[in-house]
């Protein structure tokens, strides 16, 4: 694995509740490793994540983002 995919692999791991070591972890490094299908969905995803991430927030109407959150179950900061 390159030394800048290291990280990336470490919060994928994290964000499924997993140590970077873990078994499961260094399974989805050495299958990444050999298949450059899934290591191009992955680069995909992340670089799919990135660039919206980096998008500028956009300005949603009060009340829109509201019915929103109640559609989603979410808290509307409303109490």
């Amino acid at each position: 694995m390159k030394d800048d995919c290291r990280p990336f692999m470490d919060r994928f791991c994290e964000s499924l509740g997993e140590d970077p070591s873990s078994a499961i972890c260094r399974e989805l490094q050495e299958h990444l490793d050999k298949c450059p299908d899934c290591t191009l969905q992955v680069n995909t995803i992340k670089r799919t994540v990135e660039l919206y991430q980096n998008m500028p927030q956009p300005l949603v109407p009060g009340d829109v983002q509201k019915r929103l959150l109640l559609r989603l179950n979410l808290p509307c900061g409303d109490k």
